[in-house]
């Protein structure tokens, strides 16, 4: 007897909502033996077919056996019995029919997921050109200025300057930051700014004044979905409540914002310009209207991740220039993209109340931001040639884009879709009715060129008809060429189904 045949053949009767009868059914059969460790379970769209309920029940139900310990998934293969099951979870949102359900979550799986693939499908295919991956272009990073100021740190440095130190910003670099974010549109002054390790770190320290703020209450974050997996899975880690929030070429919805709001979210993260994976933007338009939500709202905190704010082309600009909401706002900008991601270095700007939580925060986390690296940050900002350097590789970033956009454009498959990105790195594509993301992915393998699944960008799986594609990691000259693979391997795939499934 088939998998899909003893699973269809389940008792799924009883109370509860489906998906629990369904993932209950399963879990019992691996416990008797019907199912044995290595089985590998039928598409979500086969087994929902079989049974006859919905695509996202059978998602909700998989989700929950793969949180479990019962089941794993691996991307471009399917899901399969795991070696055992049953382990402690933490929790986590699924929207399962317009109702939201909390599940019972073991880890986060995103990265793990797309980690798992990657490496398989580079294994298989070592000369594939890999434009899955979501970092900077090496070539654009402005080393030059790193080793000059690097250097010149040193010559200034003392044994005691080796030592501990408190959460403040070296003077050098809390004088530079409020003028450089001024002359992006960001109001910030000299007082508002505290360094950090990384925009992740400063997430994972909202939360804890997410706290502070409710009184004790659990942070509960509406996040743009889709979106940024390294932030879910940070929050899934750390057993944050999350509810997805919808976005389109200008990021953000303000109704989905509201309607999370009345869901219980009593923070909200937002993306300002070159949203990951999308590449929306705020609009001036936008912007008044999140502000005109987050106004009714005074408990509600708003987290700006503006990621990619150095080398944008967007002047999209930040709530903390509303007088309304102010005084919520906690603007993080990080700079990975700009200068370099080893610096390990990134800021976040807030009015005095917010400041000091986030410094009593960061204090009970790490104590502080190396000192020698903000001297290097601070001798970056501050060197003549960094704007025509940042000139350049906007510039860069826009000519990547533009080229991989013609040729998606002119595929020649009927109702492929890419995403106006108006900033970034990243292209973000709908594949047509009856295509699978794994299977397209599969075959630009082959061909030569990775792309990474959509599937890892949202809170829940079931979204198996997106593909993101990073212009930013591969040479300007490839960049038509590697999308050309990618059509190619879209054609190739004609509509027909993998048989992945990605829990």
């Amino acid at each position: 007897m088939s998998t899909l045949v003893s699973i269809a053949s389940l008792k799924t009767e009883g109370a509860g909502p489906r998906y629990e009868q369904i993932a209950k059914a399963v879990s019992q059969a691996i416990r008797s033996g019907q199912l044995k460790p290595g089985d590998q379970l039928p598409t979500v769209r086969a087994l929902a077919s079989d049974l006859g309920v919905s695509l996202t029940t059978v998602t909700a139900a998989f989700k929950s056996l793969a949180d479990n310990g019962w089941t794993r998934g691996e991307i471009g293969r399917g899901t399969f019995v795991a070696e055992r099951g049953g382990q402690e979870v933490t929790s986590a949102s699924v929207a399962v029919s317009g109702t939201r359900v909390w599940l019972r979550i073991k880890s986060p799986w995103r990265r793990r997921a797309l980690v798992s693939l990657m490496e398989r499908l580079r294994a298989s295919f070592p000369n594939a050109t890999n434009c899955s991956f979501g970092g900077p272009g090496p070539s654009l990073l402005p080393l030059k200025l790193i080793k000059r100021h690097w250097l010149a740190a040193f010559e200034d440095i003392t044994n005691r300057d080796l030592q501990y130190k408190s959460v403040d910003a070296i003077e050098a670099l809390a004088d530079v930051l409020p003028a450089w974010l001024v002359a992006d549109g960001i109001p910030v002054k000299k007082g508002d700014v505290v360094v950090g390790t990384s925009a992740q770190q400063f997430l994972i320290l909202a939360t804890r004044v997410i706290t502070r703020m409710g009184g004790g209450l659990e942070p509960v974050i509406a996040v743009e979905q889709p979106g940024y997996y390294t932030i879910f899975d940070a929050w899934d880690h750390a057993g944050v409540r999350m509810i997805g929030v919808e976005t389109d070429g200008n990021g953000a919805r303000p109704e989905s914002v509201e309607s999370s709001i009345r869901e219980g979210a009593n923070a909200v993260l937002l993306t300002p310009r070159a949203q990951n994976p999308t590449g929306a933007s705020w609009t001036p338009e936008r912007l008044q209207a999140l502000g005109d939500v987050l106004s009714r709202y005074p408990h509600v905190l708003a987290i700006e991740d503006d990621h990619f704010g150095d080398v944008a082309e967007e002047r999209a600009g930040s709530l903390l220039a509303d007088p309304r909401v102010e005084d919520r706002v906690i603007y993080i900008r990080s700079f990975s993209k700009s200068i370099a991601p080893d610096l390990r270095l990134s800021v976040a700007a807030s009015r005095p109340r917010l400041k000091t939580l986030l410094e009593e925060a960061k204090g009970h986390a790490d104590g502080w931001s190396s000192r020698l690296l903000q001297r290097v940050l601070a001798g970056v900002l501050q060197d003549d040639a960094l704007g025509s350097w940042l000139d350049r590789v906007r510039s860069t970033y826009r000519i990547r884009r533009e080229r991989a956009v013609e040729v998606l454009a002119n595929c020649g498959v009927p109702d492929v879709v890419v995403w106006p990105a108006r900033d970034g790195m990243n292209l973000w594509i709908h594949l047509p009715s009856g295509f699978e993301a794994g299977d397209v992915i599969e075959r630009g393998a082959a061909l030569g060129v990775l792309a990474a699944p959509g599937e890892v960008f949202y809170l829940s799986p079931g979204h198996s008809d997106v593909v993101r594609f990073n212009v930013g990691s591969v040479e300007t000259e490839q960049v038509s060429a590697c999308a050309e693979l990618l059509v190619k391997a879209i054609r190739q795939s004609g509509g027909s189904r993998s048989t992945a499934i990605y829990v």
